[in-house]
């Protein structure tokens, strides 16, 4: 059964639940409005933050912010005027510093240490194997001494040397003592060998300023054109095209439902023709 409440806004009674009798205040959304207007100003308000700042100082050249438009909350956690103020004057906590400091975690670059290191040596010798003197071709860091033995010379540029893949392959060979067990054993007298890349092969080079870099040069799966792309837009990738209209040309003709059917699959039922309209009449 309801019950009768009066609104505390505009006096007027109305019906509510009974579980509602304890909690009921308003009679409509409009009187509440209309109620917190007068009762929820200033210090009123249950959410009023009494004596806080609406402006304090810059950490770095000292200028005074004012809270203008912003929320109250957004200012107090402001630090600095602007974005140049905040690029010269917040502390960067690198390393232990850093509260999300981890000592065995991997960095941003999956290789860690090595890929830059690698880079290093390869710019350092002109993308140039240094036993061949072989130049375009994929190209390896060598540890000069293992990089297992001297863990401290790992990242130095004095033990690193550039060869080619196939003076690298014959360096890590089962017959001498630099022999390395990639994981994948091989068969025939080879095993313990690092297995050679057969696969797509980058070609090295350096810039103008000094820079090692590798591309691939291959040709188009779909049309055949030639084409040249970065190394890293061809990792993973089992197909190359030249452009989207080509990739799309190949995923549309080799795709699963536009494949012939076996002759295991029976045949697709077929929907008889409609027979023609008749004529209207005129």
């Amino acid at each position: 059964m309801p019950l009768t409440i009066k609104c505390e806004q505009c006096g007027n009674g109305f019906d509510v639940v009974p579980a509602r009798a304890k909690t009921a205040r308003f009679c409509s959304y409009a009187c509440r409005g209309e109620w917190r207007k007068t009762h929820f100003a200033g210090s009123n308000n249950p959410r009023w933050v009494d004596g806080q700042q609406r402006e304090k100082p810059c950490q770095h050249c000292n200028h005074m912010m004012e809270q203008g438009k912003t929320p109250l909350v957004t200012f107090l956690l402001r630090k600095f005027c602007s974005a140049e103020c905040a690029k010269a004057g917040q502390k960067r906590l690198y390393g232990e510093e850093n509260p999300m400091w981890k000592a065995d975690a991997r960095r941003k670059d999956r290789t860690g240490k090595h890929g830059s290191w690698a880079r290093a040596i390869v710019s350092r010798d002109g993308a140039t194997c240094q036993r061949c003197s072989a130049t375009g071709v994929e190209l390896h860091a060598h540890h000069i001494k293992p990089y297992a033995d001297f863990p401290e010379l790992r990242w130095e540029l004095s033990n690193g040397e550039t060869l080619c893949y196939a003076c690298h392959w014959a360096e890590h060979t089962v017959s001498n003592e630099n022999a390395v067990n990639s994981g994948k054993p091989l068969t025939g007298g080879a095993e313990g060998n690092p297995e050679p890349s057969f696969g797509r092969k980058p070609i090295e080079g350096v810039t103008t300023r000094g820079r090692a870099y590798r591309r691939w040069d291959g040709q188009c799966n779909w049309c055949g054109v030639f084409i040249s792309k970065r190394w890293s837009d061809t990792v993973g990738k089992k197909h190359l095209f030249c452009s989207r209209s080509c990739a799309a040309l190949h995923n549309s003709n080799t795709r699963e439902y536009c494949k012939p059917a076996s002759p295991k699959t029976p045949p697709m039922a077929v929907m008889p023709p409609r027979a023609p309209r008749a004529k209207a009449m005129i």
